[in-house]
C-alpha cells in the first residue's frame, strides 16, 4: 500500500500550550514537506505557490493510501481546520487513512519526541542542523516578540534563513522515514488487515482520534464565574493570612515567608509546606490552634487553584468543545491513556450531588458561591 509521509511547519497567533485545537483553527499552513514510499522528499511552499502539486493531490484524493505523520493529530488537525486545499480537508476528516510513527513508537515504550526517537534508534541526524531548525521554527512560526519591529517573520524578511527553514522541513519527513523502519511494529503495525493484537491496537487509536475530534461539551460561562470566584477567594485567604502573620506574611503562597514565620512566632520548624505535611501537623492536638488555623489557611489556599479552568478557557473550541484531551498510549510503561491540556483523569471526584450541586453551579454563576457554601 502507497505510503504518503507528511509534515506540516506552520504559523499562529494562538500559542501551541493552548493546545492543538485552539492553534489550528488560527494556523496557518506555510509548508507541506512530503514524499511517496522511498521516493524523493518535496517540500510545498505555500508562501510562493499556491498550486498544489498534481502527485500530491492524487495522494490526497486516494483512498487507497496511507498518510504518516509523526504526532499526525496535530498535522490532522490544521489540515481539517485550516486546509490549503480541499482535497486535504477531505482526507484529514478521515482519521482511518492515517498512521503516526509517534504512535508507534509510544506503543512499544520509547520516547514520543523525533530527535530523542533519533538519537535511540540511531538514526544518522545532524545536532548542529536540528539545533538550528528549532531556532528557525521559533522565527517563523510564532510571532515575533512585542520590542521587535518585525512583527513576524517571514520568506520576504529572512529571506536566508527561509531556505534553511525549508531544508529544515524536508530533512524531517527523512527522519521519521528512518525511524518507522527501524522501530518495531508488532504493537502498531500500520495495516489493518484483520487479526493479531497491533491489529486492535490501530483500531483503537483511530477510535481515539475520533474521541478527541469530538471532545466535550464546556460551560465556559460556569468555567469564567469559577474563575472569577476562585479569584475572589485567594484575596479572602491573603487578607487573612495578613491579619494572622501581623502583615509579616503578604499571602499564605508565600512559602518562604510562612516558614519563616511559623519559625519565629512558635519555634516550629516545618520542612516543608506540602498537602501530607500539613495535614499531619494540622492533625496535631497539641499544636497551638493559631498556628492550626494558619496552617489550614495555607492548605487551602493551595488547592484554590485557578490554573485547569484558565486551561478550559484558553483550549476550548468556537463551538464550545474542548478537544485533544487524551493521548494515546502516553503512559510509558502501562500504554495508558495520558492527559493533555486539561488533564481529564486527574479531575477530583465529586463530594456534592443531586440538587446542591445545581445550587452551587448556579450560584457560581450567580457571584454569590461564598453566601451558599461557606456555611455548608
Amino acid at each position: 500500500m502507497t505510503k504518503l509521509w507528511a509534515d506540516l511547519e506552520t504559523y499562529s497567533e494562538v500559542p501551541i500550550t493552548h493546545g492543538t485545537y485552539a492553534y489550528a483553527a488560527a494556523a496557518e499552513v506555510m509548508l507541506f514537506a512530503w514524499a511517496l514510499d522511498d521516493g524523493p522528499v518535496s517540500v510545498w511552499d505555500l508562501t510562493a505557490e499556491k498550486a498544489v502539486p498534481v502527485a500530491l493531490r492524487q495522494a490526497l484524493e486516494d483512498e487507497t493510501v496511507e498518510i504518516w505523520a509523526h504526532n499526525s493529530m496535530f498535522d490532522r488537525t490544521v489540515l481539517r481546520l485550516s486546509p490549503p486545499i480541499q482535497a486535504a480537508r477531505i482526507a484529514a476528516g478521515e482519521p482511518r487513512r492515517w498512521r503516526d510513527t509517534m504512535v508507534q513508537a509510544l506503543a512499544h515504550s520509547l520516547p514520543g519526541s523525533l530527535g530523542t526517537l533519533c538519537e535511540i534508534l540511531q538514526v544518522p541526524t545532524d545536532q548542529a542542523k536540528d539545533k538550528e531548525g528549532r531556532q528557525l521554527v521559533q522565527l517563523f512560526c510564532k510571532p515575533r516578540p512585542k520590542t521587535s519591529k518585525i512583527r513576524r517573520a517571514t520568506r520576504e524578511t529572512h529571506p536566508a534563513e527561509w531556505a534553511k527553514f525549508v531544508e529544515y522541513a524536508r530533512l524531517d519527513i527523512e527522519a521519521m522515514r528512518e525511524c518507522h523502519r527501524r522501530l518495531p511494529t508488532w504493537n502498531y503495525p500500520g495495516t489493518r488487515l484483520a487479526g493479531g493484537a497491533g491489529w486492535r491496537e490501530l483500531c483503537l487509536w483511530h477510535l481515539d482520534q475520533q474521541v478527541n475530534d469530538r471532545g466535550v461539551a464546556i460551560d465556559l460561562e460556569l468555567v469564567h464565574a469559577a474563575i472569577s470566584a476562585v479569584d475572589a477567594e485567594q484575596e479572602r485567604l491573603a487578607d487573612l493570612t495578613s491579619d494572622m502573620t501581623d502583615g509579616q506574611v503578604a499571602s499564605a503562597t508565600k512559602r518562604d515567608q510562612l516558614l519563616a514565620h511559623v519559625l519565629e512566632a512558635y519555634g516550629v520548624d516545618l520542612p516543608d509546606l506540602q498537602m501530607a505535611t500539613l495535614e499531619r501537623r494540622i492533625a496535631d492536638p497539641d499544636l497551638p490552634v493559631a498556628l492550626r488555623e494558619l496552617l489550614g489557611v495555607r492548605l487551602a489556599a493551595s488547592t484554590t487553584s485557578t490554573s485547569k479552568y484558565r486551561a478550559l478557557a484558553r483550549g476550548t473550541s468556537a463551538d464550545g468543545r474542548l478537544r485533544g484531551t487524551l493521548q494515546f498510549d502516553g503512559a510509558g510503561r502501562t500504554g495508558r491513556w495520558a492527559g493533555r491540556l486539561f488533564q481529564p483523569q486527574n479531575i477530583t471526584r465529586g463530594t456534592v450531588h443531586g440538587e446542591m450541586l445545581e445550587i452551587g453551579i448556579e450560584a457560581i454563576k450567580a457571584g454569590c458561591a461564598d453566601l451558599v457554601c461557606r456555611g455548608t
